[in-house]
């Protein structure tokens, strides 16, 4: 059998542009996908996350990236006022700072700041409030899933190893045990494994070079606090509590490089730092599992949504970096615009 695409991974870039395609009933009716993956071997970083989508004080106009971020909020806004899906929940975010450094980029990002109390902060501070998204990753990727096995598609749990155009112009998929799936077109939402594994998959030298892999780890623990959720950053780190879930994360740590070793030193001392500003009391480090995801961070942090090469079908969503959430309309839908 000859697929019109094959999909590989399974993370938040992938289920989103199944989702967007399957949405889309007049193109998809007759299109036959199959779905590649493999959670064992190449984790998806949509699991591994804080999950928060916020606008953050961005305009339009600004620069491409921003132009990016400010429409993606609002596809992402759309999406979830139509669909409602399960694991996002709406919350004021909080947003402050304690150095000069960091009071600086607030009011360049937010022009203005007002001084603000909250039963959270344990004394008066100087910030703002936001409209936010938190997200629960498992049971928003669990809703995903659920949406598209509602459709007609061949879900694989394996890894690819090579991808190459035959002289048919034919996609040659081959998996970890040799055998080769084909399609008409492919799309790779691969993630950091698109620079980890770059030979697999032609790899123009550029994304080889100018992008990177970055691990982000983050502190997670059930706790009760009994009260509702919310969403505090302070001097660019992030404390967030579920209350539906009882889970409470804070972060993150970044590391350049395919790395799943975390800076303790770092995460202890941002625990310590939101003892010492909030009204909390969030245990100690040993309470808390560190969670590591592997983030690809594009050229000027900018997502790749485009074909890989001008002569050959396949396609790249990547480099969605710590904006995944955010983007995963935007890509999806561009990506749809490329591929039909």
């Amino acid at each position: 059998m000859i697929y019109d695409i094959i999909v590989v991974g399974n993370g938040l870039a992938a289920q989103t542009f199944l989702f967007e395609l399957f949405n889309d009933v007049k193109k998809s009716q007759n299109f036959s996908v199959a779905q590649i993956f493999s959670e064992e071997i190449a984790p998806s970083c949509s699991l591994r996350t804080l999950a928060t989508v916020s606008l953050s004080g961005i305009e339009e106009g600004i620069s491409d990236l921003g132009n990016e971020l400010y429409s993606s909020f609002f596809m992402f806004e759309e999406f979830v006022n139509k669909h409602a899906p399960q694991g996002i929940e709406r919350v004021e975010q909080i947003v402050s700072y304690t150095t000069p450094k960091e009071k600086g980029k607030m009011e360049r990002r937010y022009k203005k700041l007002h001084v603000l109390t909250d039963p959270l902060f344990k004394e008066e501070f100087e910030g703002v409030r936001l409209n936010s998204y938190i997200t629960s990753p498992e049971i928003y990727s669990s809703w995903f899933d659920e949406k598209i096995n509602n459709h007609k598609i061949d879900r694989i749990k394996n890894f690819v190893n090579n991808v190459n155009v035959n002289d048919e112009g034919i996609v040659e998929c081959t998996l970890l045990s040799g055998k080769k799936i084909l399609a008409r077109k492919i799309l790779l939402c691969t993630g950091a494994y698109s620079k980890i594994f770059s030979d697999f998959y032609e790899t123009p030298t550029i994304l080889k070079e100018k992008t990177h892999s970055v691990a982000g780890s983050f502190l997670e623990r059930s706790i009760d606090l009994n009260r509702p959720s919310f969403f505090v950053v302070i001097d660019g780190l992030k404390l967030v509590y579920r209350s539906e879930e009882k889970l409470l994360t804070l972060g993150v740590s970044s590391t350049q490089g395919a790395f799943l070793s975390v800076d303790f030193n770092e995460l202890n001392s941002a625990l310590d730092f939101f003892h010492q500003k909030l009204n909390l009391s969030l245990g100690t480090l040993s309470d808390f599992k560190v969670k590591t995801g592997l983030r690809h961070k594009g050229i000027q942090r900018r997502p790749f949504y485009a074909a890989l090469h001008e002569d050959k079908p396949i396609y790249l969503i990547s480099g969605l970096y710590k904006n995944g959430f955010t983007f995963a309309h935007l890509t999806a839908r561009e990506m749809l615009k490329n591929i039909l």
